[in-house]
């Protein structure tokens, strides 16, 4: 391990990580221990992008392993303009995902998702890749792009728990709640 300042933060990489063609930018409070399950995604990623001739100017990443915010769902975005990625999972899925905007320069359109597929194919194996292209058809674009390729529509997948829509009903329910004992007390004095 390396003592390092990545952008304007000490942190400790490993060799590995600094010899990437794109800097690896750990989250405060990433730690050590999680370098080698970052290891096999970001190294993809390196050839991935040199095989699409794309730049990667630098990737954040965040360590949620094994505490109680650790996404159940992989979550990531990328700026295409800046060549700027954002992953808050090691799963190689969804850094294709990201990388399928980067290279087809579309948001969640047939662009993106005939690119996806197709960087499955390349990067994925066996049940990865079936399993990354069924994350891809919970957009319509993935949809539309799953039956070209099969002739069928894909099948339906369960919603993703969010932690945002969760908390976000938990605290409209406790504001009706608090609104309705409001309506039941008597006026101050």
């Amino acid at each position: 391990m390396y003592r390092v300042k990545i952008a304007g933060r000490w942190t400790e990489a490993p060799k590995w990580a600094l010899d990437l063609p794109f800097e690896v930018r750990p989250m405060r409070g990433f730690t050590v221990a999680a370098w080698p399950n970052w290891r096999p995604t970001l190294e993809l990623l390196a050839k991935a992008t040199a095989r699409a001739k794309r730049k990667l100017e630098w990737v954040r990443i965040h360590d949620h392993t094994g505490t109680r915010r650790e996404p159940a769902h992989p979550f990531g975005w990328v700026i295409t303009e800046t060549g700027e990625m954002y992953l808050c999972s090691y799963d190689k899925g969804t850094a294709l995902h990201e990388l399928a905007h980067l290279i087809s320069g579309d948001s969640h359109g047939d662009a993106w998702a005939r690119k996806c597929f197709e960087l499955h194919r390349i990067w994925l194996r066996g049940a990865a890749i079936t399993a990354a292209d069924l994350e891809v058809t919970r957009y319509l674009s993935g949809r539309r792009e799953w039956k070209r390729r099969f002739g069928e529509r894909p099948p339906k997948q369960p919603v993703p728990k969010s932690s945002w829509a969760t908390e976000g009903r938990r605290a409209a329910t406790a504001g009706r709640q608090v609104a309705a004992r409001r309506r039941h007390q008597p006026p101050p004095n």
